[in-house]
């Protein structure tokens, strides 16, 4: 037995980032015992900017691509004064406040990186690299998706490369040693955005391959000259959800997505580049936020490329027969769950194993908060619901099912899922659509609003929890002390958001299938796009001019201000 200090607690969770410190809060609020191992000075994980490269935090310039009305804590709003898009400071300021309102600095240990944790005689011990040993009946692991990045192409694709090759995560900001150089971007994620933004204005010719296409949204909509900028985030109540379904890939609202994005109605995917187009439906696939990069596109900063087909030297050879020379490329192809400090046995069984992708099923003292990636959404709401359901389990407030409907449920979600990203790359295993499966947890615990409780008890605080946009307060709305502060700040959401008027609107067009006609026109785009014949003519003065017509709309409505 390693020398050190052994302790002992309910609950054990690996990680002070944001999934750690609400699964540290929760299961305090459940009466458990609790402790947060953190192997950094700081606590916040991802938001904890550092400089240094072996450490993977946000870019220096980061803001987050959610609002802070899918990102807020449900009892805890984030301050007004730090706007929707909070910087990677306010947020980290944000979550230390979190630990002084819900006291929970004694129970975080700093510097305390986990070297093992196995499980013995019925309890986890955790050894950490310090010497501390802590021991545990149950462990939670909010460790996060960004430790282990995805490098696999090195050994594939670039292996015949002769420039220089970068993973995103050790980058900060702008390299100065690649001023004036080549640059090629892999992968269509929102860091790649983030470079994008940053490496622009400063090199010869930026390239952006993205393999398998790519869908984008703009962080705000704004349709009308007359109308302030939405944030996106908003258009989420539960009305707007029943009349326009996210699973449907939201009939009747899908066209806004594509005007707000590029100022056009035929901008199919929030693009409209065929180099980036693929077969999945909206909502099906994962998206890139990060819109406003496209005006960088637009006016030719920045070269789109589909999938890659060979390199050699510095030549890289595209799949649709064109050729760049490329001095640099940067990798931002995203990270590969790494759980070390677990045995391989444990490691050994992925994640959408897990029953609801939370709690292993061969033993339920074991959980990961903070791995489920929604398509649109936050990861940190469905962390804190995840918070929220182990913590009723560890306390035994909420009665899992056997073993066997367990594995059955785990089995048919995983079926529904695969089904649903059919047409996505399959990279991220756990990718749900945020909202249906939010839904799906909250009724597993109990905490899903029931609407109609509320509707008898309070008819007005009701509606305004049915038309305002998705916060997490709102499953808090079942609580009665919670229940004021929750309305309340589901009121100041709802502000400046969709009028009933406005979803008749989106029902009319629904029910005269108002997107159905677009995607046919858009089809149709692509295919002139993509034809032979069009090749020469799209870059004549005539074609460019009518191109400059047609952007107008844009240039006018969302260049320069939709951003956060």
């Amino acid at each position: 037995m390693p020398q050190g200090k052994r302790n002992f607690t309910d609950v054990i969770v690996i990680g002070a980032g944001w999934s750690g410190l609400m699964a540290c809060k929760y299961m305090l609020e459940e009466g458990l015992t609790v402790v947060a191992l953190e192997k950094r000075t700081d606590v916040g994980g991802l938001w904890c900017f550092s400089e240094d490269p072996s450490i993977v935090t946000v870019m220096r310039n980061t803001i987050p691509t959610s609002s802070s009305s899918v990102t807020e804590m449900s009892d805890f709003p984030m301050p007004e004064e730090i706007g929707a898009f909070p910087k990677h400071g306010d947020v980290l300021s944000y979550l230390k406040a979190y630990c002084d309102a819900f006291k929970l600095w004694p129970h975080i240990r700093l510097d305390h990186a986990v070297k093992n944790a196995v499980k013995k005689d019925g309890l986890w011990q955790v050894e950490c690299e310090n010497g501390h040993v802590f021991t545990s009946t149950f462990l939670v692991v909010c460790s996060g998706n960004v430790q282990l990045p995805n490098r696999a192409l090195e050994d594939t694709l670039l292996k015949d490369f002769e420039g220089e090759i970068h993973h995103s995560c050790t980058l900060k900001s702008f390299v100065p040693e690649h001023k004036g150089k080549r640059v090629m971007l892999i992968g269509g994620g929102e860091t790649a955005s983030d470079v994008v933004e940053e490496w622009c204005d400063h090199v010869e010719r930026l390239i952006w391959s993205i393999p398998r296409g790519m869908h984008f949204f703009r962080k705000f909509t704004k349709i009308l000259p007359n109308r302030h900028p939405q944030v996106l985030d908003k258009v989420s109540s539960r009305v707007l959800t029943f009349i326009a379904p996210y699973t449907k890939s939201k009939p009747g609202l899908s066209w806004i997505c594509k005007w707000t994005t590029n100022g056009s109605l035929l901008a199919y995917q929030g693009h409209g580049i065929p180099e980036w187009k693929n077969s999945a439906k909206f909502f099906h696939f994962i998206v890139n936020k990060n819109g406003h990069v496209l005006d960088r596109v637009d006016y030719k900063h920045c070269i789109p490329k589909g999938a890659i087909e060979s390199i050699q030297g510095k030549k890289v050879v595209f799949c649709d027969g064109t050729e760049e020379e490329v001095d640099v490329i940067i990798q931002c192809t995203g990270f590969k769950a790494n759980f070390p400090m677990l045995p391989p046995e444990i490691c050994s069984v992925p994640l959408r194993d897990y029953y609801k992708y939370v709690i292993n099923i061969d033993d339920p003292t074991l959980a990961f908060i903070g791995h489920v990636r929604p398509v649109i959404g936050s990861v940190i709401s469905l962390a804190e619901l995840g918070s929220i359901f182990v913590s009723k389990v560890f306390s035994g407030k909420c009665k899992l099912p056997s073993k066997a409907e367990m594995q059955r449920e785990a089995y048919n979600d995983k079926r529904f899922w695969d089904e649903y990203f059919k047409d996505s790359s399959g990279r991220l295993s756990t990718l749900v659509e945020g909202y249906t499966y939010g839904d799906d947890v909250g009724k597993k615990c109990g905490i899903f609003p029931d609407y109609w409780a509320l509707f008898k008890r309070n008819p007005r605080g009701a509606l305004t929890a049915l038309f305002a946009p998705f916060d997490p307060s709102c499953f808090r709305l079942n609580e009665p002390k919670h229940e004021k502060k929750s309305l309340e700040n589901l009121r100041r959401q709802a502000s400046g958001t969709f009028s009933p008027v406005h979803l008749l609107l989106i029902m009319f067009l629904r029910l005269i299938w108002f997107d159905f006609w677009l995607d046919i026109l858009s089809e149709i785009k692509y295919k002139i796009q993509c034809a032979a014949w069009w090749k020469p003519i799209s870059g004549s003065r005539p074609v460019r001019f009518l191109d400059w017509c047609w952007q107008t709309p844009k240039r006018l409505l969302f260049d320069n201000k939709t951003r956060a």
